[in-house]
Formats: structure tokens, sequence, C-alpha cells
């Protein structure tokens, strides 16, 4: 019995998917679930490519302001370092970002507080 119930089920399940009203719904739902896929990737896409610009924006904005600084102070900063008599390319190099970090952030914390900021 319960084989004879298997095997008409089974009969069953072949006539309803070689129907073709079905095969035509079936292959629309894939086609549409195609085109949102696409879309999908596509939106992704953007939405990443948006990122990196605001990443990269940002790396620029960091780097001007960090050359900004620099050669604004590098006279300072000789006399500082060969006074404290920095020898090793590792203290030099940590010594002079962290002055320019240092000065870069009280920079943008003072216009983001109002301080200084002229409007353009």
């Amino acid at each position: 019995m319960k084989t004879f119930f298997i095997i008409t089920l089974s009969i069953a399940m072949v006539c309803v998917f070689s129907s073709n009203s079905f095969s035509s719904d079936k292959f629309e739902d894939i086609y549409d679930g195609k085109v949102n896929q696409m879309i999908s990737f596509y939106q992704a896409r953007l939405h990443l490519a948006d990122s990196e610009y605001k990443i990269l924006s940002d790396i620029g904005k960091d780097a001007s302001e960090m050359i900004n600084y620099l050669q604004a102070n590098k006279g300072r900063l000789v006399q500082e370092m060969r006074e404290k008599k920095m020898y090793t390319s590792g203290k030099i190099r940590r010594y002079i970002t962290n002055q320019a970090r240092v000065a870069v952030m009280n920079k943008a914390v003072m216009k983001d507080v109002g301080l200084g900021y002229t409007k353009p």
C-alpha cells in the first residue's frame, strides 16, 4: 500500500512538473530572480564604490594636512630632534609622526568646536 502511494504520488508530481504552464511560471520566477540578483549586485558595487571614495577622500585629506604641518614646522622639528639627539630612524619617524598627529588632531578638534574656523 505504501509503495503504491509513493508511485502514484511520483506520477502526479511528474505530470505537474511537465505541464507547460508550470514551466513558464517557473522560468518567469527564475528570470525575475536573476534580474533581482543583478540589481542587488550592482547596488552592492555602488555602495562599495561610495565607501571606497569616502575612505580614499579621508586618507587624502589626512595626508594633505600632514604635509602642510610638516612643511610649516620642518625647521622646528629638526631643531627639536637635534636637541633630543635622536639618531635611530625608528625614533625619528615616531617623533615626527606623533608631533604631526597631535597637531592635526588638535586642528580638527578646534575646527569641529568652532574655534579658529572661518566661513568660506
